[in-house]
């Protein structure tokens, strides 16, 4: 009976609306409303998709011309030498670094006693270095002693030191005696005076004792390294030489490929114009924009004349090299020394490699053999290094921004994961009902923080915090300690680690939530504890969905940008694993970061500008993908 009272109701509810004989109802344009803004959603989607597709797919035309630029005016062939006399300097830098560290480590004590007398002689100069600055101008402008624009100066010198004396840095190696001397001839020091307090000319005297007596057992250390040194001379030379030459052809290249895209783009108006006169007036200009073609052959010609000297500089730099880099020494004393020995070490034999090959490289070389799109696309997605704006060659390799963000992104992972997956197991399963409308409330607040705000966080607190922390003489066993660098990946990592916490424990939280009540009363009925319910069944049940929450969680991370640009460092280099774990501690530079920091700088519809997109195409397809991945896990999640 009462199905059929219902039935009569709603046709006299639908009779008695006034558009109803129109076919239009409240609920129809409702849905309608909806249904258009989720079309919208794709209409948009699809439009980015074809701006990025538009904007980047002609990078690599443009890019494959520059590749054959580089080819056909002989850069590629100078950097044949060039490569390996980059890789001699570097060696030689890693020897002198390992050189340093050691007499540095054996003389450790009494250079922190120089830096720390510097340090606070330092800090005390920069307080009062306004009323001193001002006390010195007058006193050179002639101005009498006892005046009173110059008592009032001193007046005013004589509070900025006397607060000055009461902040000043610690000195754990400096005596108490010492300290004491050294504050007492700040406190009565001369506004004028510009000799060094005699505890820091000391302690420099100190050091500088100390570095000439570990240094002489390290005579022989010293003399490989000048002589590893002066090896590649000739070869510098050389490169030197011949970087002259190509350059001034890749010029006169570069100056006929503008004046032939400015003749086709006359061209083209010209097709278009209507009016016969302005047709021909542009047709004219074209063929005056003709550009003559450049000399290649006479320049190479000269360049291939110089092939025998580079392959006679090459087995130089070879038989000097290789008999003195035996001679290294099998250890050093300090750590930080040892290790950059044993790095030296293991670029040896690759140094040798790249001089053995570099004569069969340079006789196979030719500067006619086409340039291929594909080989762009190669070098792109393969290259080691993103140049850009320099004087000798624009390269466009996206290796040490893919891996500047996968490694910030999985150290942001490692400390986002327990934390955001544990607090919601906890808060879900554990949690009182204070602590639930404590933490779950605080963990989703982190989303509010603009990541500007982070950022800045990030380069006045934590980075400086973690440096000034890696300083302590304990911590020295710790891989990658002391910090160099304050704005590096683990700073940037922490810091997403943060910003990515609520989406992991927000997701994995309804994860175990959609886990049927059945489940855990099953558990419970046949006498497990609430412990290995949550890990046993709950858990293993919500996998899926908390998997979900951490692909999501990493496409947060990947996504990012302005983080990675203030924190991370932006050092466009592949992270040096050789240190092992301390390798985190290094700068980085991103995708995104790569991105905000170019786009707005570069010539609109340059090859630069269009590399640009190719790496948004590619960040837009790793976060769609992980999205995707993420929804798919997502949706087996038990109901």
């Amino acid at each position: 009976m009462a199905a059929p009272i219902f039935k009569i109701a709603m046709k006299q509810r639908k009779q008695s609306h006034r558009y109803a004989k129109q076919g239009v109802s409240l609920e129809g344009g409702i849905r309608f409303f909806f249904a258009s803004n989720a079309g919208l959603t794709i209409v948009i989607l699809v439009l980015i998709i074809v701006f990025l597709l538009k904007e980047g797919l002609g990078f690599f035309p443009g890019y494959r011309r520059e590749l054959e630029t580089y080819r056909i005016a002989g850069l590629e062939f100078v950097d044949i030498s060039r490569r390996n006399l980059t890789a001699h300097e570097e060696l030689v830098s890693v020897l002198n670094r390992a050189y340093q560290a050691e007499i540095n480590g054996l003389a450790g004590r009494e250079l922190k006693r120089m830096q720390e007398a510097l340090a606070i002689h330092n800090a005390f100069s920069d307080k009062v270095s306004g009323p001193r600055d001002l006390i010195t101008t007058n006193m050179d402008a002639g101005l009498e002693p006892q005046a009173p624009l110059m008592n009032k100066l001193r007046q005013r010198f004589e509070e900025a030191r006397k607060a000055a004396l009461g902040g000043l840095p610690a000195a754990p190696h400096l005596t108490e005696t010492e300290r004491r001397a050294l504050l007492e001839h700040l406190a009565t020091r001369e506004p004028n005076a510009t000799d060094d307090p005699p505890l820091v000319a000391e302690t420099a005297a100190e050091y500088a004792a100390a570095r000439e007596k570990y240094a002489a057992p390290l005579t022989a250390f010293r003399e490989v390294i000048d002589g590893v040194e002066s090896a590649g001379s000739g070869l510098g030379g050389l490169v030197m030489e011949m970087t002259e030459s190509v350059t001034g052809t890749k010029e006169a290249i570069q100056r006929a490929d503008i004046l032939e895209k400015d003749r086709r783009t006359l061209l083209a108006a010209a097709a278009n114009a209507k009016d016969p006169e302005e047709r021909n007036r542009l047709t004219a200009d074209a063929e005056a924009a003709l550009a003559e073609k450049p000399d290649i052959e006479g320049p190479m010609a000269a360049l291939m004349a110089r092939k025998p000297d580079c392959v006679a500089a090459h087995k130089a730099v070879r038989s000097g090299c290789a008999d003195l880099l035996a001679k290294l020494p099998e250890s050093l004393s300090q750590a930080q020394a040892n290790r950059l020995l044993g790095a030296a070490r293991k670029a040896v034999p690759v140094f040798l490699a790249g001089l053995d090959e570099a004569p069969a490289r340079l006789e196979a070389w030719r500067h006619d053999e086409p340039v291929r799109t594909h080989e762009a696309v190669v070098k792109f997605l393969t290259g080691r290094d993103w140049v850009t704006g320099g004087e000798w060659q624009d390269f466009y390799g996206i290796l040490p921004l893919f891996a500047g963000s996968l490694m910030i992104s999985l150290i942001a992972l490692v400390i986002a994961i327990p934390v955001g997956v544990g607090s919601a197991v906890y808060v879900n399963q554990f949690g009182s009902r204070l602590e639930q409308s404590v933490i779950k409330p605080v963990i989703e607040f982190i989303q509010a923080i603009p990541s500007v705000v982070l950022g800045f966080i990030g380069i006045l607190v934590l980075g400086t915090v973690l440096r000034e922390f890696s300083q302590h003489d304990w911590l020295a066993w710790v891989p990658g300690f002391p910090i160099e660098e304050r704005l590096n990946m683990f700073t940037a990592g922490c810091l997403l680690a943060l910003m990515s916490i609520p989406t992991i424990f927000s997701l994995s939280e309804d994860a175990l939530n959609n886990v049927p009540a059945a489940y855990s009363e099953a558990s419970d009925a046949l006498g497990a504890s609430r412990f290995q319910t949550t890990f046993r069944v709950i858990v293993p049940a919500a996998f899926s969905g908390m998997l979900a929450a951490v692909l999501l969680g990493l496409g947060r991370v990947i996504g990012e940008t302005m983080v990675v640009l203030l924190v991370a460092g932006n050092r466009i280099k592949i992270p040096d694993f050789s240190s092992g774990p301390g390798a985190v501690f290094q700068p980085a530079h991103t995708l995104t970061g790569i991105i905000a920091q170019e786009l707005g700088e570069v010539p609109l519809g340059s090859v630069h500008y269009r590399a640009l997109f190719v790496v948004g195409i590619l960040l837009f397809a790793m976060v769609l993908g992980i999205n995707a991945v993420a929804h798919r896990f997502f949706n087996r999640t038990p109901i």
